[in-house]
């Protein structure tokens, strides 16, 4: 394992990173790598052109988890879900910065034996944290009832969004919510898979597959508007062709790969 300083007066070109790159690999020995992996930013992913050029047999793949974090972002950036996004964020915020809020909270869990963690923070880079939060905020509802309509803490506006006598606000954002959540798991699932360190590039081509097929079916059973379900679809169909088509990310290795892994070769994922 090899590291850089972040912090160095260095500019982190394409051919620099390719050069630092390049230095560990002949250091090991580049019979003993077979690709080279990144994010897709456009130094990083010319960098992997350059060693690819370097070294024909050091495959240059894109980040598939990095590619499905951003898969992520487009969908909750659609304006359909600015509506549970914003109070789920300020709802969070609310009890992280409040001593009382968060001990209150605690409470009330442990009252109600929810079991799971409590509430968890948005990251800034990491998009599916997001589909994380709003689980965790889903599965802390009963306590923030609790907590709202005993007093303990104010929510300020936001406990409208967590009345225990279910009103029109409180309903459309917990049904948005559980649209936010079944919308987003599947991939959040994919990457926990694809995280792995054996995970493979058959077990991309699969699972990208699966991340298709079952956000598009939770976004017809959440029964969501034709031009919500438009976008979503829009939104899966390019960043499938930037990896599996024709796009700047694609590579022929992932189909490859599943057809030659004798558990997935005669699956129906692969007739013609």
């Amino acid at each position: 394992m090899e590291g850089q300083d972040a912090t160095s007066d260095v500019s982190h070109t394409a051919e620099w990173i390719a050069s630092f790159v390049r230095e560990v690999i002949d250091a090991i020995g580049p019979s003993r790598f077979s690709g080279v992996v990144s994010d897709s930013t456009g130094n990083t992913r010319k960098a992997r052109g350059l060693l690819n050029h370097e070294i024909p047999t050091l495959l240059p793949l894109a980040d598939i988890c990095h590619h499905l974090g951003n898969t992520i972002k487009d969908i909750v950036s659609l304006a359909h879900f600015k509506p549970v996004i914003g109070p789920l964020r300020k709802t969070i915020t609310k009890f992280h910065k409040s001593h009382i809020g968060t001990a209150e909270l605690t409470t009330a869990r442990r009252e109600l034996r929810i079991v799971g963690g409590g509430l968890e923070a948005i990251g800034k880079t990491r998009f599916g944290t997001l589909i994380l939060s709003a689980r965790a905020l889903q599965r802390n509802i009963p306590a923030i009832k609790r907590v709202v309509e005993q007093g303990r803490f104010d929510l300020g506006d936001l406990a409208e969004n967590f009345q225990e006598v279910l009103s029109q606000t409180t309903a459309d954002f917990q049904i948005g919510l559980s649209h936010l959540v079944n919308i987003g798991n599947p991939a959040i699932k994919a990457l926990t898979v694809l995280e792995a360190n054996e995970a493979t590039a058959a077990d991309t081509y699969i699972f990208w597959h699966a991340v298709l097929s079952s956000t598009l079916e939770a976004a017809s059973k959440a029964n969501l508007p034709s031009v919500v379900q438009l976008q979503i679809s829009k939104i899966l169909n390019h960043r499938h062709n930037q990896i599996m088509g024709g796009g700047n990310l694609s590579s022929a290795l992932y189909v490859v790969a599943a057809y030659l892994h004798p558990g997935v070769r005669y699956s129906s994922l692969l007739s013609p």
